[in-house]
């Protein structure tokens, strides 16, 4: 099967999932939120491993970098909920930390990885940016 389907798979549900997030964000605290929501995703990737692998594999480092990307994904998490919480909405606060996410990860995969400069890659990068600063126009 083609990326990009996986890909359409993981925007609908991390569009769901940022619904549902702004609605847990209405608990006071966005660590209780945050533990809440860490839980639902353990037990769907504990089910999701049962059902359609239940393959084990030896690669340390694999595991640590998925270990730490994990944490950050908590963190991440913590503080979208409290930015939700305090925010002017969800239409505006959920596309803005998407938008500068796929900013970020541009530069880093460039720095770091790097990845390809191209003209479409810098384009799509202000538009990017362009995008940001109308969300907050």
């Amino acid at each position: 099967m083609s990326w990009i389907i996986y890909a359409l798979g993981a925007i609908s549900a991390v569009a769901i999932s940022d619904l549902f997030r702004k609605l847990g964000s209405n608990l006071k605290d966005p660590f209780l939120s945050n533990l809440f929501f860490q839980l639902g995703s353990v037990t769907m990737a504990i089910t999701l491993y049962l059902l359609f692998s239940r393959r084990v594999e030896k690669n340390y480092q694999g595991i640590i970098y998925a270990v730490i990307g994990g944490l950050l994904v908590s963190v991440f998490t913590t503080l979208s909920f409290k930015a939700l919480a305090v925010g002017p909405g969800v239409s505006t606060v959920i596309p803005f930390i998407r938008v500068g996410g796929v900013i970020l990860v541009a530069i880093l995969g460039i720095l770091i990885f790097k990845d390809k400069l191209t003209l479409n890659l810098v384009s799509g990068i202000i538009l990017a940016m362009i995008g940001v600063y109308f969300i907050f126009k």
